[in-house]
């Protein structure tokens, strides 16, 4: 990704928008930058308690329900408040300081934690309060996630920017293969009740890593929006540009139907596979170790572009097909790992893109837009998968999932298309052109 506001030319034969090619010194050096390397690593410790904590609540709630719907009718709970408060806060992470916002929103994440650690501690835990706290887990993440995708410029500048976003993909990925491993072991041996405390305790690192950072050394943008209009302001300028509306578009197709694997990994687990918790956190850790060769392989490779965000797609797209036919344990994890793979290089991509393309005044309503499509969309998907579940299936209800995300992404291709045709001869499509923004 090139900086928002870069006129530097490509080089011959390299794609506009991709950087030069990398040496092995340059890979790392994000993290040389203190206030990132200390963000990342508390980040790290605490992602790896939260997919911990999934990994113990897909399982719980299964326990104790046996349903499927129930199951995805409390995942949605927990992605419901980002679709509620996710654009508004894109406007606070724009108006307040980020690090203030994420302090708050991380607190309210480790109470929550506690109290369901408390919960199934006394052994009779019900279904509306296991929701209530994945509701209020889901607020804390709408506030959080706007404010921290926004936050990587502050903290290494715009050149960095790209290396950052890759590196939080190592990071976030990284956290999923442990925590997934770690949580289903934690939770055969010992308890759910085990898995949450854990994933309070790991909050501390996150917290004291936001608390150390130096002030001074963060490049704070100074423009603030109006009070009145400012939601609508990034709206009109998503709409009125081509290129971030078919990110976008591209994203809440992939979003709502193929990465639902909060409800759809645990339902194979124990309905297709026959496999225990244990078998279930497996399959999540190869989905996070897929997730973590792409995230390094992206730190390498650098760059974004459209070619690469669609065939990633369309990939996860047939291997949610694949994983609705297998019936084999061993051939499921290795189709997890390439879902992983593909699914990073695709949400990475995105997120590229959409650094690069939003100027500063507006990253962090247009990043919010990127967490609404991305996790958003997951009530819908994750009600309709846990209700096409019990109707049909699981096997049958992931293949389908599997083959609307493909005709959505075509179906995506073929407007750009027919957009490009109805430009008039000897005009410049509006998703090419380069250093102009409308807003």
């Amino acid at each position: 990704m090139i900086p928002p506001d870069s006129t530097v030319p490509p080089a011959a034969g390299r794609e506009p928008g991709a950087p030069p090619p990398r040496r092995a010194a340059d890979l790392l050096r994000a993290l040389r930058v203190r206030n990132f390397a200390l963000f990342w690593t508390g980040q790290l410790i605490s992602g790896t308690g939260t997919w911990m904590q999934m990994v113990a609540m897909a399982w719980l709630v299964l326990d104790i329900s046996g349903s499927a719907a129930v199951l995805g009718l409390v995942t949605t709970m927990q992605f419901l408040p980002l679709l509620m408060f996710v654009l508004p806060a894109g406007v606070l992470a724009d108006r307040l300081p980020k690090r203030r916002i994420m302090l708050a929103a991380q607190a309210l994440a480790t109470v929550q934690a506690l109290l369901l650690g408390f919960l199934a501690l006394s052994g009779s835990p019900q279904i509306w309060q296991l929701a209530l706290l994945a509701f209020t887990l889901g607020v804390s993440n709408a506030f959080n996630n706007p404010a921290q995708q926004a936050f990587v410029p502050e903290m290494v500048g715009p050149t960095l920017v790209p290396d950052a976003v890759a590196m939080n993909s190592v990071q976030f990925n990284s956290g999923r293969m442990i925590g997934f491993a770690l949580g289903g072991l934690v939770v055969a041996h010992f308890s759910a009740a085990a898995v949450f405390f854990i994933n309070a305790a790991s909050f501390t690192a996150a917290l004291g890593a936001l608390l150390a950072l130096r002030s001074g050394e963060l490049r704070v943008s100074r423009v603030r929006p109006a009070r009145h209009g400012a939601l609508r302001e990034g709206l009109r300028y998503v709409t009125h540009t081509p290129a971030v509306l078919f990110v976008l578009g591209a994203l809440a197709v992939v979003g709502t139907f193929g990465y639902n694997w909060p409800v759809a990994a645990p339902l194979l687990a124990r309905d297709v596979l026959n496999v225990e918790s244990v078998g279930f956190g497996a399959l999540m850790s190869a989905f996070g170790a897929g997730s973590l060769v792409a995230g390094v392989g992206l730190v390498v490779i650098g760059g974004s572009n459209d070619r690469r965000m669609i065939t990633s797609g369309g990939a996860l797209a047939l291997i949610l097909i694949l994983l609705g036919i297998s019936r084999s344990y061993p051939v499921s994890l290795g189709l997890m790992v390439l879902a992983g793979l593909s699914g990073t290089v695709f949400t990475t991509t995105v997120n590229t893109r959409l650094q690069g393309l939003a100027p500063d005044r507006l990253r962090g309503r247009v990043m919010s837009l990127f967490v609404l499509l991305l996790a958003g969309t997951t009530p819908f998907g994750s009600a309709l998968l846990g209700f096409g579940a019990e109707a049909f299936g699981v096997s049958a209800t992931i293949i389908g999932f599997g083959v609307i995300t493909l005709a959505g992404l075509a179906g995506l291709l073929v407007l750009r298309a027919r957009k490009d045709r109805a430009v008039p001869r000897g005009a410049v499509p509006a998703r090419r052109r380069r250093g102009r923004r409308r807003t």
